[in-house]
């Protein structure tokens, strides 16, 4: 069983594929939030968690949400000069009940305010995003991806993982496409499927059917694929000496097929490439097929 370095944090959420062409216009959006910094919180987690929250709220001040109801999560407090949770209660959306798509950041920044609130101090995290978007006009295809901690579908689930665990990835999609698996740990991105021996046009995406329910990273499973279970690559989750590693697993998906990006060759066969070049991978495909889209899934593993 091979063994990688990697994983990540606590909340699921998806990112869907651009439902325009590549001459419609995107627009600048930019957006603010501040919320505190509970006990109970990660700060690797908390922060991608508030930076993702930040992308919709600018979203859906821009382009509206699918859903009636719905709010922001923060409220304005002035007096304090920056905006602020007030106890009240706010519903979280998520970039699907939003009527916008986020295609790339342009600058973000975070900002640690400390504040005297009923005796104690409470620490704050700011976070101000810009970036270019665009409206959804159409509804986005509906594909499920999750990661499982066993090669079942069901009581697996989970985005939590122990040190050494193994990790598969659930897939099912309503209508016949291509499907590739990313990940990326720190200033690394890891094309982890289709598996490091494929070659050819089936290295670009793995070719799924309407309804088939996939599990990926089994030998079990490999021939619901038409793959040998003899390429299939088994990952192990590993903190590397750390207590916790966090990282995002991109599942991604279009009706049509795509080519890979450019990749490199790491030792042990997995192929990556650099955060910056898989972004203007993401970006430059969405733009050019209205229906190729992608799901993150942040994901921890711990001692």
């Amino acid at each position: 069983m091979r063994t990688h370095p990697y994983f990540i944090i606590l909340l699921v959420l998806t990112i869907f594929g651009s439902t325009n062409t590549f001459a419609q216009r995107t627009k600048k959006v930019a957006a603010t939030m501040t919320l505190p910094l509970e006990d109970s919180h990660c700060v690797g987690s908390f922060k991608q968690d508030l930076l993702r929250q930040t992308q919709i709220k600018a979203l859906a001040k821009e382009f509206g949400t699918i859903v009636q109801q719905g709010n922001d999560l923060t409220v304005t407090n002035k007096e304090n000069g920056f905006e602020a949770s007030s106890g009240t209660e706010l519903t979280t959306l998520t970039s699907s009940e939003v009527k916008g798509e986020w295609i790339s950041t342009t600058e973000s920044s975070f900002e640690w305010i400390l504040k005297q609130e009923g005796g104690k101090q409470v620490v704050y995290l700011k976070c101000s995003v810009e970036g270019k978007a665009r409206a959804i006009d159409d509804t986005p295809i509906g594909f499920t991806a999750s990661t499982l901690s066993c090669n079942q579908t069901g009581n697996c689930e989970t985005t939590t993982f122990q040190d050494m665990q193994s990790l598969y990835v659930g897939f099912q999609s309503p209508v016949n496409g291509y499907m590739s698996i990313f990940m990326r740990e720190k200033d690394k991105v890891y094309r982890l499927f289709p598996y490091s021996s494929t070659n050819g046009e089936k290295g670009n995406a793995a070719e799924v059917k309407a309804d088939q329910e996939y599990i990926v990273f089994s030998p079990e499973h490999a021939t619901e694929m038409g793959i040998s279970p003899r390429i299939v690559d088994e990952l192990q989750l590993t903190t590397m000496g750390e207590d916790r590693l966090f990282n995002r697993v991109y599942v991604v998906f279009s009706p049509k097929p795509y080519k890979k990006p450019i990749l490199d060759e790491e030792n042990g066969g997995l192929k990556t490439l650099s955060p910056e070049d898989f972004e203007k991978w993401l970006s430059k495909n969405k733009g050019m097929n209205k229906e190729f889209q992608d799901k993150i899934i942040y994901i921890s593993v711990a001692k």
